[in-house]
């Protein structure tokens, strides 16, 4: 018979409308599908600690022996009847270091959330920054068709005047389709960041707006990196996994030491009409299974958690530079496009349109001083997010 399964796997609940980042990103920590797979992972290790600590079970046997058999063995006249109890005592403190290694297990698994949650909270705040990026640059896309409809009504207007010709009302119509060009372009660019945004708490509906600006960041980059990354949740969870491969390495070699089984009970002799009470002791010889593949497999899983606690450590310290150097050029970039700089691009345009209604400028010019208005406007708000990103990133990674 062929098993069912079901693709039919609940999203999280849809973000509509204008979002603030905060907002952004409490939804992505709440739904985020690898941090609730985590999560119900951690419930199922506590759960699992409370198993290693319990014991064995006692065993209940009960024995019939010598009946239905030929002579003196038939029917039950001559039964023994044996009723006995039995306990296994675990013997090298297995049960202690079973529960030792349950419990960091669930530590690490806490550590490796808590790292998660960091990730998670870096990807959502970048996520929202790029749509509210992508937001911005659609509304100087939409000022810059204006602006290329403004400048093509006053062509019309010109030419009627005979001040203009058809040449440069041509060229001007062109203007506004390309404006109009780049204005889809950012639309698109903004349904795009919406969807990869949406991504951070499972999917979903992409039918999101960034609210607020982009405003430059306060602070600077940590003064210690390498007391921030002393202090990362992944270094703990690392350090917690090699303590755990410790513990197994300890619990394996434990498991040497043969368990003991003790018991006793009655044993009825029917054909005497005598009972007598009986012990036991049952140990397993050690001579081939002494578990010493598991132990070896141990011993290199101990080498293992060491080089991957190397490895997280070289990670978050090639991260901490390159986010530092990403920070630096981009407060760099950012300085660049000052207020003076915008302001100057806009009295450029306004000069040149006067200046050609005077018939002291070409059109040419005209269109040039447009579109470096929208460039130097774009370039501001790619700059500014940049900022924003690397700015960001680098004071969560370096949150205790």
């Amino acid at each position: 018979m062929q098993a069912k399964f079901s693709n039919n796997f609940a999203s999280a609940p849809a973000l509509r409308g204008s979002v603030s980042r905060d907002q952004a990103i409490r939804h992505a920590l709440t739904y985020n599908p690898t941090l609730q797979s985590q999560r119900a992972e951690l419930r199922a290790l506590e759960s699992e600690i409370v198993q290693a600590g319990l014991p064995p079970n006692p065993e209940l046997g009960f024995d019939v022996e010598n009946f239905a058999g030929n002579g003196g063995s038939r029917g039950f006249d001559g039964a023994e009847i044996t009723a006995a109890l039995s306990q296994k005592l675990e013997l090298g403190g297995k049960r202690s270091k079973r529960s030792l290694v349950a419990a960091l297990e669930a530590e690490a698994q806490r550590a490796e959330i808590a790292s998660e949650e960091r990730e998670i909270r870096i990807a959502a705040d970048r996520g929202f920054t790029t749509l509210l990026e992508a937001r911005q640059v659609r509304e100087l896309s939409e000022q810059n068709v204006t602006r290329a409809e403004e400048n093509l009504g006053t062509l019309d207007a010109l030419l009627e005047a005979g001040k203009s010709n058809r040449i440069d009302v041509g060229k001007a119509k062109l203007a506004v389709s390309e404006a109009k060009e780049l204005l889809a372009e950012s639309r698109s660019a903004e349904s795009n960041a919406a969807a990869e945004l949406s991504q951070t708490w499972g999917g979903g509906a992409a039918d999101v707006t960034a609210a607020g600006s982009l405003t430059a960041p306060g602070g600077s980059a940590p003064p210690n990196p390498e007391a921030a990354i002393s202090r990362h949740p992944a270094m703990r969870a690392a350090a917690l996994r090699y303590a755990r491969a410790q513990a197994t390495y300890d619990l394996e070699k434990a498991k040497r030491y043969s368990d003991v089984e003790v018991g006793g009970g009655i044993r009825e002799l029917r054909d005497a009409d005598e009972t007598a009470a009986i012990v036991g002791v049952r140990v397993p010889l050690p001579i081939f299974d002494r578990n010493q593949g598991n132990i070896q497999a141990a011993k290199e899983r101990l080498g293992r958690a060491n080089a991957e606690g190397r490895s997280t450590e070289s990670d978050l310290r090639s991260r901490f530079a390159k986010l530092s150097a990403d920070l630096q050029a981009a407060r760099s970039r950012a300085n660049e496009f000052d207020s003076r700089t915008i302001n100057a691009a806009r009295q450029g345009l306004d000069d040149t349109r006067e200046a050609y209604s005077a018939g002291k400028a070409s059109l040419l010019e005209v269109l040039d001083a447009r579109e470096t208005l929208f460039e130097v406007e774009r370039g501001q708000a790619r700059a500014q997010a940049d900022l924003l990103r690397a700015h960001n990133s680098l004071k969560t990674l370096s949150n205790n």
